[in-house]
């Protein structure tokens, strides 16, 4: 009878701790679904995998350009100065068969992103087989972008693939930001402007020479051990089955996340100077040029590689497009939400002085490019109708949202254009 007593005094323990640990997951679950709806504005249940990858897409580490820290994940490369393993692995691709359309995309990070969303969702592919012309075609894209990169590496780049017997059908550069922002930052470090991205290269260069104090490198494998962990917690917020499992796994990302930039931050606050015994050639100026000399040799460098681009297509009878990009320093009609500020926005960007100086300039010497031939279109307010969040960093990369509106803006111009020289 004792015993029966026991038994039934366990149970009940049982039941009791039982019913308190569901009432506390009920709890902790209503708490994380309602974090989950104010992130994603939407329900977590019924799960919808897009919308989960979309809210954890903040996650992601977008290449960017002013970090340092970042360098430490790039190559150096014989003819386009720096590249981001596996670039160009692939290349040059043979067609297969005859009914292949093949198109390149060039340009810095922003073109790799579009190139990247373009595989997922075939918005320019749709929107060119619109056209009687690319019914039964099969629209192959090729990357040819590299983040960081901006002109004459787009240039030379092209120029060594068509050497080497690459087929292309059309080309699309994307660019803009990386010419105006990352030529002024290279002449304000001392660097001739037509130069790859100096604070990129200058690490890379740092490394050859092995110049790297210890310090220097015991940060620099923190930066990667911490790069590596943000992208698997990003990854396991993709694959949470409940929304408070979801809400553990975001709070742990973020962490991750906050650390990754305070760490790359001071990383990139540490100054590298190669002696001029240096394994690798890297032109520097005694003195930098300074505004608006720095924004007129800019715009020279741009518009002569866009034009050679150009001219070398046209005379194998190949079409080029080249689409200046948004960024949300040059100012527009678009109007931000408070959250979108958070994210898009900070106070000290190296990003903001160029952008807000140069992209006037930029967008003013449109006309004379395309006077001289040069198909050339400014998306530079394509964002201005689009309410959704559309920037996901303080540098310049876009959400889905973003790209979209952007690959639809790039899709409608070039079927526009095609329609009219058709019609001629």
């Amino acid at each position: 009878m004792k015993q029966y007593r026991l038994v039934r005094s366990a149970l009940k323990l049982f039941k009791l701790v039982a019913i308190n640990l569901l009432v506390l997951f009920v709890l902790l679950e209503s708490a994380s679904l309602a974090f989950y709806f104010v992130k994603a504005k939407a329900f977590f249940y019924p799960r919808n995998q897009e919308r989960i990858k979309a809210a954890a897409s903040e996650f992601e580490l977008a290449p960017n350009p002013g970090r340092e820290g970042e360098a430490v994940g790039y190559q150096l490369h014989p003819y386009f100065g720096f590249i981001s393993p596996p670039a160009y692995d692939d290349l040059p691709f043979k067609k297969t068969n005859k009914d292949q359309f093949v198109i390149g995309i060039f340009g810095g990070s922003v073109a790799h992103y579009f190139y990247m969303y373009e595989v997922v969702h075939h918005s320019l592919a749709k929107a060119l087989q619109a056209l009687p012309q690319f019914q039964n075609r099969e629209i192959v894209i090729l990357k040819f972008a590299n983040q960081s990169h901006k002109q004459p590496q787009q240039l030379l780049t092209l120029n060594y693939y068509l050497s080497i017997g690459q087929e292309l059908d059309m080309v699309i550069n994307i660019d803009g930001f990386n010419e105006i922002a990352l030529s002024y930052l290279n002449d304000k470090a001392g660097i001739e402007l037509s130069m790859p991205n100096g604070i990129m290269f200058a690490p890379l260069i740092s490394l050859a020479n092995k110049e790297l104090a210890p310090q220097d490198l015991a940060l620099s494998l923190e930066v990667l051990q911490l790069k590596k962990s943000v992208r698997k917690s990003a990854n396991r917020l993709r694959r949470c089955r409940f929304a408070t499992s979801y809400m553990l796994r975001w709070v742990q990302a973020r962490h991750l996340l906050n650390r990754y930039v305070a760490k790359s931050d001071q990383l990139n606050q540490m100054k590298r100077q190669e002696g001029k015994d240096s394994l690798v050639y890297f032109k520097r100026v005694e003195t930098p040029l300074g505004d608006p000399d720095v924004f007129e040799r800019t715009l020279e460098v741009w518009r002569n590689s866009s034009v050679a681009m150009n001219d070398l297509l046209v005379a194998r009878k190949i079409p080029y497009f080249e689409f200046i990009q948004p960024n949300q320093y040059y100012a527009t009609k678009r109007q931000f939400s408070a959250d979108e500020e958070k994210i898009a926005f900070v106070k000290n960007s190296i990003f903001k002085e160029p952008t807000m100086k140069g992209y006037p300039r930029l967008l003013a010497s449109i006309d004379s490019v395309r006077e001289a031939g040069v198909a050339l279109f400014s998306a530079a307010n394509v964002f201005d109708e689009t309410k959704e969040i559309v920037y996901k960093d303080r540098c310049c990369h876009y959400t889905d949202a973003g790209n979209e509106a952007f690959s639809r803006y790039i899709g409608q111009n070039l079927v526009t254009f095609l329609n009219a020289r058709q019609a001629k």
